[in-house]
């Protein structure tokens, strides 16, 4: 099957609105910690976009989908504490923030895919957050995911217009900057962070650093 182009500007957040409660939250109590979360919000439309463009090989469901946006809003939290272990820690504020109004199920998902969302990922029923009850392979697909996303934006380096496309199981990434150098080449091409999407939905990832905007293309 040859899926449509999804197109999405990362770098302009002003048609992407969280439109769930939790979601407005969990963007709060972030915002809160860290101050600014523009980073988290494009990684969020990111995400939104690159599972609306799979969703026929993840077969997951809304539920996953609200997850996987709610991921994206928390899981730069740790950075508050200025630990290089952002992760770790991060993972912990949100087990341990009883003002989270999260159910026991979400706050596991969130604390596990925000432990990581970056490092090594442990096999299956070795990462001590979740539980026998969590469908475990659900969380590894909406894990790469989320690393997938949060790969396209940097902190550090102007955001790219993106331009997503499915082809059968290809997806092919494009990344438009208007100055593209070796460090932004490198930061968004790197492939162990698009591994473990490629091997829970059997996909293969390619991706491109261009010079340009791809509103160009779509004009």
């Amino acid at each position: 099957m040859d899926r449509g182009t999804v197109a999405r500007s990362s770098s302009d957040l002003s048609a992407f609105t969280l439109s769930e409660p939790l979601h407005v939250s969990l963007e709060a109590w972030t915002r809160r910690r860290v101050g600014k979360t523009d980073h988290e919000r494009r990684v969020a439309q990111i995400a939104a976009a690159l599972f609306d463009l799979t969703s026929d090989l993840h077969d997951l469901n809304r539920r996953s989908r609200s997850i996987l946006l709610g991921a994206a809003l928390v899981h730069d939290v740790g950075r508050s504490e200025g630990s290089d272990d952002h992760a770790v820690v991060g993972a912990g504020m949100i087990l341990e923030d009883s003002r989270l109004a999260l159910t026991p199920s979400q706050r596991r998902a969130l604390a596990y895919l925000t432990r990581y969302h970056r490092g090594q990922v442990p096999e299956i029923g070795e990462d001590e957050i979740l539980d026998g009850g969590d469908n475990h392979d659900e969380m590894l697909k909406i894990l790469g995911l989320l690393r997938a996303a949060d790969t396209l934006d940097c902190r550090s380096i102007d955001p790219p217009r993106l331009l997503l496309v499915r082809r059968n199981r290809r997806v092919q990434i494009r990344c438009f900057l208007r100055q593209p150098d070796e460090r932004a080449r490198k930061a968004f091409s790197r492939p162990k962070k698009y591994r473990l999407l490629e091997e829970t939905l059997n996909c293969t990832v390619e991706l491109d650093v261009q010079d340009g905007d791809a509103e160009m293309l779509l004009g």
